[in-house]
């Protein structure tokens, strides 16, 4: 098998995204983008972090959540698609080295559209040549890596007087972290972070763990999620209070919490 070379280009889709590292190439804010109708226009903001001339090409993706929370593709013909409500441009970009792009989505709601969330997700799929691939030889045969990494953003446009609220309940525990079971209610997605504090009663709680960038989209009712303990805390958990909060990263509100005691 000498000689024998394999291509591979990867494309990675995320539902939930942070801004993109350097390392990707691109940067990407915001993170998700949500829109009602009395909304003129939404902007994403890119820059090309890489060293070379990028080319992306922006395709629409009818994404939803599983219980799970992973992202099951329904095709392009998937109910309360946004896609379907928006202006895009552009389609395509091309950045050098350092460059700056925003992209703009303008909502385009037809007369009489039923009030609700309505979802898509954009993703910004490379074009450009991936740079001369590394190789790996082993035993006599050589295989070429070549990662093509693309970014999927939820983009929301909410029609008419939608709202949201979340309940949050630890249902199991053990050494790596806490199961958390988050049920939501209303006609909208909701989205935050959980942070869990570990203490004695009456006294201040110690941040213990903390997952970022929690959502449940308006097709669950519920979801399941475990936080994970954060060694860098030094702190190990035992009898006590632990609390667990779902907080709103923009505002800083507390939309659910939970109390349970350590025996």
């Amino acid at each position: 098998m000498r000689g024998l070379s394999l291509l591979f280009f990867l494309l990675i889709s995320l539902a939930l995204l942070l801004p993109a590292p350097a390392a990707a190439d691109l940067l990407i804010t915001p993170k998700r983008l949500v829109l009602d109708s009395q909304s003129r226009d939404g902007i994403f903001r890119l820059v090309n972090t890489s060293d070379r001339a990028q080319s992306y090409e922006l395709v629409w993706q009818q994404l939803r959540m599983n219980e799970m929370g992973t992202l099951d593709d329904m095709g392009e013909n998937a109910a309360g698609a946004a896609s379907r409500l928006l202006l895009l441009a552009p389609t395509r970009v091309t950045l050098q080295p350092g460059e700056r792009q925003t992209v703009r989505l303008t909502p385009r709601l037809p007369e009489g559209l039923p009030e609700g969330e309505y979802m898509s997700h954009l993703l910004f799929r490379p074009v450009t040549p991936p740079p001369p691939p590394s190789s790996v030889t082993g035993q006599g045969a050589e295989m070429q890596l070549a990662v093509r990494v693309g970014f999927s953003i939820p983009v929301f446009l909410r029609h008419g007087n939608l709202s949201a609220q979340a309940a949050i309940r630890p249902i199991g525990i053990d050494a790596n972290g806490v199961t958390v079971e988050m049920r939501r209610e209303g006609t909208a997605s909701i989205f935050g972070n959980l942070s869990m504090f570990w203490g004695q009663p009456g006294k201040d709680g110690l941040q213990v763990g903390r997952l970022d960038s929690v959502a449940i989209y308006a097709n669950l009712t519920q979801r399941t999620v475990t936080v994970p303990f954060d060694p860098a805390s030094g702190v190990t958990v035992g009898a006590g209070l632990l609390m667990v909060r779902y907080i709103d990263p923009d505002s800083n509100a507390v939309l659910a919490e939970s109390t349970v005691r350590l025996e």
